[in-house]
């Protein structure tokens, strides 16, 4: 990051989000990690995806806090994790058509998950995110800690 970049953090962040990588000129920062408390950010645009009726943030921490991971996913995510991440995104209209990066796991940690989605090949007036050329970004939500 830049010295004197502008830079929000989403450390209050209530439900799950997207941000999508862009060149904004703003960084965008969560606490990430379980236990360990990383801070990363990355440049882009912050969507916010919280859905009530499908709670994909109270799915995904429970998987990070539960048997596999016990708060500590900080090194990595492997695929079981990525299958698990992608079908709680499946569960929602609004989320379905981002999907893990299957390229960047050893650089994605609980609340810190890098994707992938599709950009619709005609604008839709009514899609949450539309018409970003990268078509990546983070998946986030609230850390463990």
């Amino acid at each position: 990051m830049a010295p004197n970049q502008p830079l929000i953090r989403l450390w209050c962040l209530n439900g799950i989000g997207l941000i999508v990588a862009h060149p904004t000129g703003v960084q965008i920062s969560n606490q990430v990690g379980g236990y360990a408390t990383f801070h990363p950010s990355i440049e882009g645009g912050f969507v916010p995806l919280m859905e009530p009726e499908v709670d994909q943030q109270t799915r995904l921490y429970r998987y990070f806090v539960g048997p596999k991971w016990k708060g500590h996913c900080y090194g990595g995510i492997d695929e079981e994790t990525a299958d698990f991440v992608d079908s709680v995104l499946e569960l929602s209209g609004s989320t379905k058509s981002i999907r893990v990066d299957r390229t960047r796991l050893q650089d994605s940690m609980e609340a810190w998950i890098f994707v992938v989605f599709d950009r619709p090949a005609e604008p839709d007036g009514y899609a949450l995110f539309d018409q970003f050329p990268s078509g990546t970004g983070v998946l986030t939500w609230s850390n463990s800690d």
